[in-house]
């Protein structure tokens, strides 16, 4: 396109010397002016200015679409670089909440057995503070009918409906106290 344009200037800035010149030569050059040729040739070259004059403005129209698109290539460019940085932040926000979901799902399995490892751990203490309460005392050991009264067998579930945690489940009657070893004697001196 804009060498057509650069042709079609060309051509119409030798029209436009061309009627110059004849302008020129039917008015200066010659003895008698043909007025009737000077006019002719007058509105050739007015029509040669019009023509170079559309041409330089089509020349403008050509340079500002081309810039318009340069500035479109860029501005494309632009917000290409915009999705693609706006894709990797959701990528990354993408990666960071499933870690966040699987670290929710750990910490609610681990809540699950919390109750299970609770009574296992009630359970051992209670059996070494017997233990302890049998090596402190250890003619109460040796009599059957002094043994502290077997701790009932609680399982999981039921020290689960224990917890306070637990409001589907109405609490039971089992208490901590029959956890807990009965309190000491006080202590006498051997001599």
């Amino acid at each position: 396109m804009d060498t057509q344009l650069t042709k079609r200037l060309k051509n119409s800035a030798a029209n436009v010397l061309r009627e110059t010149w004849l302008i020129y030569k039917h008015t200066k050059l010659v003895k008698r002016v043909n007025p009737s040729r000077v006019r002719a040739h007058q509105r050739k070259f007015l029509l040669a200015i019009y023509a170079l004059r559309k041409v330089k403005m089509d020349q403008r129209k050509l340079m500002d679409n081309s810039s318009t698109i340069t500035d479109m290539a860029k501005t494309q460019n632009t917000v290409y670089e915009i999705v693609s940085d706006l894709t990797a932040r959701q990528d990354h926000f993408e990666e960071r909440l499933q870690a966040i979901e699987e670290k929710i799902a750990l910490v609610h399995e681990q809540l699950e057995g919390l109750p299970d490892v609770i009574s296992r751990c009630l359970s051992r203490h209670s059996y070494e503070m017997q233990s302890k309460n049998y090596l402190l005392r250890p003619e109460s050991a040796a009599t059957p009918s002094t043994l502290p009264p077997a701790l009932p067998t609680t399982s999981a579930t039921q020290m689960h409906n224990n917890m306070p945690h637990s409001k589907s489940v109405p609490t039971s009657t089992l208490s901590t106290k029959t956890l807990l070893p009965p309190p000491l004697p006080p202590r006498t001196q051997q001599t």
